[in-house]
């Protein structure tokens, strides 16, 4: 049977995935977890756990057959130096990306999994943004991830089954990101500021279903192709929080700010070195993005079961109970 060795598997993405495994009976021997010493001090599912850091080479050594999900990423929710941030993302999410798809070839894997962003498109052209939308990221992150897919994209041409995955904002319990700071408002009654009207939708992506796609894919023989992971089309942000606020008994207020002027003092704080949302975040917050996941129903018959909605307010409760 073939081993699941799920790359960066400490967050939580990676958890869920190893969970579906076992309630799918596959071996807990054939599941093994690798990430940095400190990310796997913290698990206790009875998995296999290996240290890995694929900055540095430092990786499991592969089976033939076995399927690689690689989760592994420097993102926006670690502490970003102020200097020189493409090259600190690129450390992991090109250089790491590279040295585990020269592992897979080298051992002969069944196939790649890889975990990407939507933040690839940069700001939309149109709506529903499919896969063919133009590349052209906002941001380091973004760039770097794009630079990764492209090392990926080349590397099916020697033999190595690649699927792509390009989620949008992803949620679940425990997940918070930028909505930390949107809960701890609204927990205290504090008026939540909106850049722009709210009018717009900012679709999201359930970790439950995240892990779904990433279990079809390895299920429909690891289609060389780039898959997009979101929401049905739910509420615009205004609806879409006042609900939140509503359901969890906030008297907070929503305070639509112009956008533009906005996003000039985020973008001087960001260059103080002071962010309060990175550029990949704001200069989008105001615009309709949603990702056309069409293809991926066809391709692995994927549909996410979460809701907006659903995501949003079970990420609160969680959030509100652990305090």
């Amino acid at each position: 049977m073939s081993r699941w060795v799920l790359i960066g598997g400490a967050g939580l993405t990676g958890l869920k995935i190893a969970e579906e495994l076992i309630e799918m009976n596959i071996s807990k021997s054939n599941i093994i977890i690798a990430d940095l010493k400190n990310s796997l001090s913290k698990i206790n599912l009875q998995v296999a756990l290996i240290e890995c850091d694929i900055s540095k080479n430092i990786i499991p050594k592969f089976k033939k057959d076995d399927v690689i999900i690689h989760l592994a990423a420097r993102q926006y929710h670690t502490k970003i130096p102020k200097r020189n941030q493409l090259a600190w993302f690129r450390e992991v999410n090109v250089v790491g990306t590279k040295n585990i798809i020269n592992q897979c070839i080298k051992f002969n894997v069944k196939g790649l999994i890889y975990f990407s962003t939507d933040m690839v498109y940069g700001i939309p052209n149109y709506i529903p943004l499919n896969s063919a939308h133009p590349k052209t990221p906002i941001g380091p992150y973004g760039k770097s991830k794009l630079e990764a897919e492209m090392i990926c994209i080349e590397s099916r041409k020697r033999g190595l089954p690649i699927t792509i995955l390009r989620p949008r904002l992803i949620m679940g319990k425990g997940r918070l990101g930028i909505m930390e700071k949107l809960f701890k408002a609204i927990s205290l009654n504090r008026p939540v500021p909106l850049i722009g009207r709210g009018n717009n939708c900012y679709q999201m992506v359930s970790v439950e279903d995240c892990s779904k796609a990433a279990i079809l894919s390895v299920k429909h023989n690891f289609p060389n192709c780039e898959l997009n992971l979101g929401s049905e089309v739910g509420p615009n942000i205004k609806k879409l929080l006042n609900f939140l606020i509503h359901t969890v008994n906030s008297k907070s207020i929503l305070i639509p700010l112009p956008a533009f002027p906005l996003k000039i003092i985020l973008t001087i704080l960001e260059k103080m070195g002071l962010p309060i949302l990175h550029k990949e975040q704001y200069k989008i917050a105001d615009k309709n993005y949603i990702v056309d996941i069409s293809d991926t129903y066809s391709k692995i018959r994927w549909k996410p079961k979460q809701s907006d909605t659903d995501m949003i307010v079970e990420a609160y409760k969680h959030w509100k109970n652990i305090q």
